[in-house]
């Protein structure tokens, strides 16, 4: 894909023109391409004009409509097709032309529609301009003139696949941060803790998503959540729902503004500290164990306390279900038909130990086995979750406040998944042991999270490691167990498992391709310990037999 930056300063402006009358369309055409617009005509008689311009409206991504209000009838003064149309013609702005001479019941219809404005057709050619330019510079970053620094980034933006959601029409990103920032001139824009060293070891990639800090003019940096159209509409109606208001304190991000185009949208979160912040992922990096342990307590048992405090009981019923209440159709979606190739498997783990196929496991003992389901617990809690609490989601200020954004899955849900979450990703994150020598640490600690029984913090002998790394995660699950136990007062561990075997069995699934090859291999190992605990849950753990993988140098996947 071209240059974004470049790209979207080239393209001019797409107004759809919906005019019954072909003489007047092709002079409003002509003004228009002067103007330095381009116009999009719809064409046609009667209802098939209204068709043409719904249809041309969203083939070209249209960003204004200027709309004839008489289109089915120019001699019935009760005829305000046009209207109508202007309210079913997608996210677009509207501009109502009228030759009305009733004025005054003109304005007072669109006094109902404060969105969609109006120019008189006996108006002078500068003063029709004058009000599309007006009102296209609130919506079109190419005709306020608006600068986004670097254009580096825009480029990058471009060849992520959010980028090619716009296909074409790649000004919708620049149109979607020029409404965002209705009054800005310039932005200065960087992906949220961008240069990091360790920004690679990310297993959680936003593949139709971009979160970028965002700073206007002279005013302090913002959060923008960039993605889908449809993505960032669920996200505005779940943080009204969950978010807003709901929680106390001042350390939350507040959504103050959001603009959906065609094909993607945009949400802005401000926060009322300081903005000197980093993602958790980066932060665990960085930062000491009890850094770590304050932030994890301030978001869990302060910004979220009330939905915990508002959780009910809930008995007999699916995890499986609960899960599904949150990440919808996953199941359909990623896992029903995904093909575990051979490859993936590395037969010195997985024969050696007698481990299950997980996918296929999964399937038969929880997904399609209702009458049977593994997952059926007689006594859970549900509460108001996160729902996607990864190590990017959660950002941490100077002063260890926690807070979090991306609310698209916020909701009620199984009380312990956020917990969960946050500790399938850390464990997903470490990268380092795909490519050492000795995996016997990782090992360790994969017999080490499956082996509690009741959840609590763990025993200081667990978390001991020759691997700092492992050591580290360790010690941050055992502070997420004790903070689960605190906040939900679920003590039972094989919920707590399932829930891990969810995550992993999901994470494995995102992608099927060679350059996830070893990231699905290992989690794939881990799901697979998952399901032999869960199938043997009553028997000393871990078994005997396995000791020695514990004390073998070798690579796997």
């Amino acid at each position: 894909m071209e240059n974004i930056q470049a790209n979207f300063m080239n393209q001019k402006p797409r107004i759809l023109l919906v005019e019954n009358d072909p003489r007047a369309r092709e002079a409003y055409s002509a003004l228009l391409k002067y103007w330095n617009y381009d116009p999009i005509l719809a064409v046609g008689e009667g209802w098939s004009l209204i068709e043409d311009a719904r249809a041309k409206a969203r083939q070209a991504r249209c960003l204004l409509a200027l709309i004839d209000l008489h289109l089915l009838d120019d001699y019935d003064e009760d005829d305000t097709s046009g209207l109508k149309l202007a309210t079913q013609v997608g996210t677009i702005r509207a501009i109502i032309l009228s030759g009305n001479p009733n004025q005054t019941v003109l304005l007072e219809m669109l006094d109902k529609h404060k969105d969609i404005h109006f120019i008189n057709k006996g108006a002078s050619a500068e003063e029709k301009r004058r009000i599309l330019d007006t009102e296209m510079a609130k919506i079109s970053a190419v005709k306020r003139g608006l600068h986004i620094s670097p254009p580096e980034l825009m480029n990058e933006i471009a060849q992520t696949t959010f980028g090619a959601l716009t296909g074409e029409y790649s000004d919708q990103v620049a149109d979607t941060l020029a409404q965002l920032f209705p009054n800005a001139t310039g932005l200065w824009i960087e992906k949220l803790d961008a240069g990091s060293s360790v920004s690679h070891a990310s297993v959680v990639p936003r593949p139709n998503s971009v979160v970028l800090r965002v700073a206007e003019d002279d005013l302090e940096p913002v959060v923008v959540k960039l993605a889908r159209a449809g993505k960032i509409g669920i996200e505005v109606r779940c943080y009204e729902k969950f978010i807003f208001r709901r929680l106390p304190g001042s350390f939350i991000a507040r959504l103050e503004r959001f603009a959906i185009q065609w094909d993607i949208g945009g949400a802005l979160y401000s926060y009322i500290g300081d903005f000197d912040v980093k993602t958790f992922s980066r932060y665990y990096q960085e930062r000491p164990i009890e850094d770590i342990r304050e932030c994890l307590n301030s978001f869990f048992t302060v910004s979220w306390r009330r939905h915990y405090e508002r959780g009910r009981d809930q008995s007999n019923i699916s995890l499986f279900d609960l899960y599904g209440l949150v990440w919808g159709n996953w199941y359909e979606k990623r896992v029903k038909n995904f093909r575990s190739r051979a490859s993936l498997y590395d037969p010195g783990v997985h024969q050696k130990l007698g481990l299950p196929e997980p996918i296929e496991w999964f399937k038969k003992n929880i997904a399609e086995n209702r009458a049977k389901d593994l997952s059926f617990v007689e006594n859970t809690r549900i509460a108001v979750t996160h729902g996607d609490l990864h190590g990017d989601n959660l950002l941490i200020d100077s002063q260890r406040n926690a807070w979090v954004i991306d609310f698209e899955r916020t909701g009620e849900g199984h009380a312990l998944q956020d917990f969960i979450e946050l500790e399938s990703d850390i464990i997903n994150r470490l990268e380092a042991q795909a490519h050492s020598g000795d995996t016997s640490s990782y090992y360790r600690m994969c017999l080490t999270v499956a082996s509690q029984t009741e959840i609590r913090e763990l025993e200081r002998s667990e978390m001991e490691s020759a691997d700092p790394g492992i050591r580290k995660a360790l010690q941050t699950i055992s502070i997420l167990r004790s903070l689960a136990r605190q906040c939900t007062e679920i003590t039972d561990a094989r919920q707590y498992l399932l829930g891990l075997l969810f995550n992993t069995i999901f994470r494995a699934t995102i992608n099927n391709n060679e350059k996830h090859h070893e990231r699905q291999s290992r989690a794939l190992i881990l799901a697979g310990i998952f399901c032999h605990r869960l199938d043997h849950w009553n028997d000393p753990w871990p078994p005997e037999e396995w000791q020695h993988i514990l004390n073998t140098r070798r690579n796997y996947a």
